[in-house]
């Protein structure tokens, strides 16, 4: 299985990229563009708020403040967004955030005359820790909204929720953006309907490529870190196998996986390479940069070098470096070209030829 200790020769870019510096702001976790609006982007601060900013990175305003309701904690705040398909017309955008009880809350916003104006709750998940909260939202190509959700936390999942399906915890859920519909009929587990995939311990940042190829980066206990990449037909009732597994290696020798199919890491790493937690990218379809077209940029929090690999009919390439390093990195985005968006812990970047 690839690992990133095994990436000499040359980057995944035949030409040197570079980082631009585009802003400053207060721990940004999430970034995209707005859908018909050709001049901003959104971008999220994990202290409460939603900022508007041009493409160069300048704050044009503050398009939601939740700063008097959210936790605190190192992993815990204001972590992602993303607009309906149907923005255009309809307004509606959604949050994930941990509220001052430290519990998951998924909440649709109307945006109208440049204010939230309708707030309306989706989701609610009781947390029994501070960490591994997960927060993506992400819509599929059917309209579905997925909601990634860690194990609950602490460490090495003690009460075994992630293969639980009695648990909403350590589970890709898949949930209709119409707060009237309860469930999904096509969801894969009658015992747990809002579920989607599980076995995840802290998927905190995954993406879809043009191809509905599902790239998901589950961080690791102490040991492993990994990259799931899975395709269509195969992301229905998907097991990652947490805590079974730390990536490809057994963690828990008493437990089985329970329910779905199992999927296996496309990429993993050691701790003892310089990492400690996997930061999940995105597969690269802009103009600018035409040799890094198709790869998968990700990183990793500690080690903070991004990283490329390709999918093949054999798998995925073993990731290489692409030359540049990011201190705190924390997720990545688009911008409405296409082009590579990189969040650190207090900074907005683009990557762009050296």
């Amino acid at each position: 299985m690839p690992t990133l200790t095994a990436t000499p020769g040359p980057t995944a870019s035949a030409a040197p990229l570079q980082l631009q510096q585009l802003g400053t702001f207060a721990s940004p976790v999430w970034v995209g563009p707005v859908p018909g609006d050709a001049a901003h982007l959104w971008l999220v601060e994990r202290v409460g708020r939603v900022v508007e900013i041009t493409s160069g990175g300048v704050k044009t305003g503050v398009v939601l403040d939740l700063t008097k309701l959210v936790s605190k904690g190192n992993e815990q705040g204001l972590l992602s967004l993303a607009f309906d398909p149907g923005f255009t017309t309809n307004h509606h955008f959604y949050v994930d955030y941990t509220d001052v009880d430290g519990n998951t809350r998924v909440v649709r916003y109307t945006w109208k005359d440049r204010q939230p104006v309708e707030r309306t709750p989706l989701l609610e998940e009781d947390q029994p820790y501070p960490n591994h909260n997960g927060g993506l939202l992400l819509f599929d190509k059917t309209g579905a909204l997925l909601v990634g959700l860690g194990d609950g936390g602490s460490a090495g999942d003690p009460e075994n929720r992630a293969q639980n399906l009695g648990s909403d915890l350590g589970k890709i859920l898949r949930i209709s953006p119409d707060p009237t519909v309860r469930f999904l009929k096509d969801n894969p587990f009658p015992t747990n309907k809002r579920v989607w995939a599980l076995g995840l311990r802290n998927p905190w940042r995954f993406s879809f490529d043009t191809d509905g190829t599902l790239y998901v980066g589950d961080v690791g206990q102490d040991k492993v870190e990994e990259v799931d990449v899975v395709a269509p037909a195969l992301q229905r009732g998907a097991n990652y196998g947490w805590s079974v597994y730390e990536g490809d290696e057994v963690y828990k020798q008493d437990q089985i996986v329970t329910g779905g199919h199992l999927v296996k890491p496309a990429l993993t790493y050691l701790h003892s390479s310089g990492g400690c937690s996997v930061t999940g990218g995105i597969v690269y379809r802009g103009a600018a940069l035409p040799s890094l077209v198709g790869t998968y940029v990700f990183g990793d929090y500690c080690a903070g070098k991004l990283m490329g690999s390709r999918k093949t009919a054999e798998g995925m390439t073993d990731p290489v470096q692409l030359g540049v390093r990011v201190g705190g990195l924390q997720a990545f985005g688009v911008d409405r070209d296409g082009e590579l968006l990189v969040l650190s812990s207090d900074t907005l970047y683009r990557l762009i030829a050296g």
